[in-house]
């Protein structure tokens, strides 16, 4: 079990849902958290709620997180762990979709390239300061699958993001591993979970979601995801149907392997 007594840390998009669970979880346990978020107001009050420092950042700014970073350990003399939490939503369907747009270009940032800057960052500081940190990264059920009950939503380049931070959180974790770099990663895998992103398209009753989402609080999705840091867990889901879900691209390789007469020939 980890011991986060006086460990500092932060925890981006902490104004609300799963990242305020965390600061006000991991508080309890004895950290020192600095909530950071966009969102002024919301990243006060959570700081308010857990006794911890408030920090206004927007991560679509690539230098933005990195200075944050540095603000940090310059402040405190080391960071010992970086929630990677903020995330943004994009509906647009596909076949439809501008890929020129603006918005595109915020979604990839704060979703895939802010964590990776971050992790960049703090494993910089940390092996300059000879401390070990971590790095959790807040994926989604969407970066295994396409959940049956969010086919309809339009939410294919979401989707995308969400994919690409699995594979970035892979390739960090096995870079650090592999080059003895003292950064261990984590990746957060939560299913539905009832936070300011998903409640504007599905009603502010939870109760009233659709019953395959398996709704559940940002409370208990911090709560699974700071056991699975103490079982020092890699894919951290939050939901068991994340499983079945991939189950269709895992039988369809292992149907198209045996099609194509591949496995003769190994």
């Amino acid at each position: 079990m980890i011991d986060w007594t006086g460990q500092r840390v932060l925890i981006t998009g902490a104004a609300s849902g799963i990242g305020r669970a965390l600061a006000v979880q991991l508080v309890q346990r004895g950290a020192l958290v600095t909530a950071a978020d966009i969102n002024a107001e919301g990243v006060a009050e959570t700081a308010a709620l857990c006794g911890g420092e408030a920090l206004v950042l927007d991560l679509a700014d690539g230098a933005a997180g990195p200075a944050a970073v540095a603000q940090l350990v310059a402040r405190h003399g080391r960071l010992d762990a970086v929630f990677a939490n903020a995330g943004i939503g994009y509906r647009r369907r596909l076949l439809k979709a501008d890929l020129d747009d603006a918005g595109l270009a915020r979604l990839w940032e704060i979703n895939m390239l802010g964590p990776t800057r971050l992790a960049q960052a703090l494993c910089t500081a940390a092996e300059a300061g000879g401390w070990r940190a971590r790095i959790v990264i807040t994926g989604s059920e969407n970066s295994l699958s396409l959940p049956p009950s969010v086919q309809n939503n339009g939410i294919g380049l979401y989707a995308a993001s969400k994919h690409g931070v699995l594979i970035l959180a892979e390739w960090l974790a096995t870079e650090s591993r592999n080059a003895g770099k003292p950064l261990d990663v984590h990746v957060l895998l939560p299913g539905g979970v009832y936070t300011g992103m998903t409640a504007p398209g599905l009603g502010d009753d939870p109760a009233r979601w659709p019953a395959d989402m398996g709704i559940i609080m940002p409370e208990r999705a911090a709560e699974l995801c700071l056991k699975g840091l103490d079982l020092g867990l890699f894919h951290i889901p939050t939901h068991a149907h994340l499983q079945n879900d991939m189950a269709w691209r895992t039988n369809s390789v292992v149907e198209a392997t045996a099609a194509l007469g591949l496995n003769e020939q190994a």
